[in-house]
């Protein structure tokens, strides 16, 4: 873990010094003190979203302090929010300008692995702007980070707690309707099988100087919440666009023939009669079809299962 520090505002023409205005009215705290609770929020954090994104999603992360940043807000945006996906939200008394951002790698893989049913540990994603679904789903990230702050941070566990819809990109100067105060972001470093990924809070220093952490842990038997957020993924799964591959079995050959074939060879279908296809998507066999024509297309007709699983759209959550 390090601390990175703002620096020092310049001393007024008049010389009274402005910093220290904002230090003694509460806007800003010092570096040892805003350090010290920044970690001891992230240590109370991490096993919280842990245990709190398991829950309402079935999906393992692994969360761990990270880096802790002081210095304006918009200076800290600018400084962390490459390959992230941006996101506002808000603590019913407590805050209402608090802003996250997330490494869009692990949104990338949670996606890949929910909808296509990939390995975690055997992941291999480069960053990227993510796509309308992956977007989409970047709020369970959001919400269950900011419902875990919750829990520690509000006097009343059932306070409201919203995360408004991600964007691509933090908004600029002009358009951000949150001031640029004097902020601290702490950020939690997430591991999800092969993929490590920052997940940074950015707090206003002054209602972290007013907040004291909360020692009660997450009632998981309690939580009204648990399971929606499976039901919204797995709806959205089943909303998605799935591409499909057509595969026909071709007659034998000796691998001999086969080293020898060249542009213009003919090979001929397996069976003498109706052809058969199979009908898969992402790897996973789901139909039997016969293959035809519609006029100039060539069209398959679904005849029955694949195989003996009629449960095969799990394989795609």
């Amino acid at each position: 873990m390090s601390v990175a520090t703002e620096n020092q505002e310049p001393t007024g023409g008049n010389g009274f010094d402005p910093d220290l205005l904002d230090r003694m009215i509460g806007l800003k705290g010092n570096t040892p003190d805003i350090q010290t609770r920044s970690q001891n929020l992230l240590n109370a954090l991490c096993p919280m979203l842990s245990t709190a994104f398991q829950s309402a999603t079935g999906v393992m992360i692994d969360a761990r302090p990270g880096e802790i940043h002081l210095g304006r807000r918009r200076e800290l945006l600018a400084e962390l929010s490459g390959d992230t996906v941006y996101c506002e939200a808000t603590i019913a008394n407590w805050s209402s300008e608090i802003s996250s951002l997330c490494g869009t790698k692990l949104i990338i893989g949670m996606v890949e692995c929910l909808l296509g049913g990939s390995d975690p540990d055997h992941l291999d994603i480069a960053a990227r702007p993510l796509s309308g679904i992956e977007l989409d789903m970047s709020l369970v990230v959001f919400e269950q980070l900011n419902d875990s702050l919750r829990n520690l941070v509000s006097a009343k566990p059932d306070a409201r707690a919203r995360a408004k819809n991600p964007q691509p990109e933090h908004p600029e100067e002009e358009d951000d309707p949150i001031p640029d105060f004097h902020a601290v972001a702490l950020t939690l470093d997430i591991e999800f099988g092969a993929i490590a990924a920052p997940l940074t809070l950015i707090l206003p220093q002054s209602v972290l100087l007013k907040t004291k952490t909360n020692a009660a842990k997450l009632d998981k038997k309690s939580d009204p919440n648990k399971g929606e957020w499976t039901e919204r993924l797995s709806d959205r799964v089943s909303k998605s666009q799935i591409s499909l591959q057509a595969a026909v079995a071709l007659q034998s050959l000796e691998l001999g023939e086969i080293s020898r074939l060249q542009p213009g060879d003919l090979i001929a279908f397996a069976n003498n009669g109706d052809i058969e296809v199979t009908l898969s998507a992402n790897g996973q066999p789901l139909y039997t079809c016969a293959l035809g024509r519609a006029g100039s297309r060539y069209m398959v007709k679904v005849e029955g299962q694949a195989g003996p699983d009629e449960n095969w759209k799990t394989d795609f959550r």
